[in-house]
């Protein structure tokens, strides 16, 4: 009976920690942030030189059939979304990713810069608590004003296979939109 009471114990703990972190998703729209994205020894992108730009980053894993499946989708996407302002950047975050890029971007063709991070990092970007399970593909969407305006969750069912390239294209073009839309001023008293 002792072991039955324990393991129920840690059954009932690990459903209060997840349901605790999945409460702790973050809010969107927000101000994106800067994120450096390593590309070799000391080289790294920088999210903000391409402010004016309408940027979606993809965080994957090299080896996950489903990252490599979205990232078919993205190269699509580049192509058609460059004339209107777009860029695609993806980082993989799995250890000594930076080994396995060359090989992944030879097999996706890529058409986008893809360089890596470790994970904590990526986390603490997306706004994920520490230590937080993250899950891949994790991809966000990031206006010209540098408003993270679409940041999914790897588990949302619009990213099944069969809709996600729908899916990416119609929240692109509302990030689009929204990125050109004037702020306005506040009322004056």
């Amino acid at each position: 009976m002792g072991l039955m009471k324990s393991a129920y114990s840690v059954l009932v703990f690990l459903a209060f920690s997840a349901s605790a972190v999945l409460a702790q998703e973050p809010k969107v729209p927000r101000p994106a942030g800067d994120i450096g994205i390593q590309t070799g020894p000391g080289k790294y992108i920088w999210l903000s030189e391409y402010s004016g730009k309408t940027c979606i980053l993809a965080f994957i894993l090299t080896t996950c059939p489903h990252c490599q499946f979205t990232t078919g989708i993205l190269n699509r996407i580049q192509k058609d979304y460059a004339d209107r302002g777009v860029q695609v950047v993806e980082s993989a975050v799995e250890p000594m990713s930076s080994l396995h890029i060359p090989d992944f971007e030879k097999k996706m063709q890529t058409v986008f810069p893809v360089g890596y991070n470790e994970q904590n990092y990526v986390a603490k970007f997306l706004g994920l608590p520490e230590n937080a399970p993250m899950l891949f593909p994790s991809i966000v969407m990031v206006d010209a004003k540098g408003i993270l305006r679409v940041q999914y969750d790897p588990d949302d069912t619009r990213l099944k296979n069969d809709t996600q390239e729908k899916t990416l294209r119609e929240d692109l073009d509302r990030t689009i939109k929204e990125g050109q839309t004037p702020v306005k001023a506040p009322a004056r008293k």
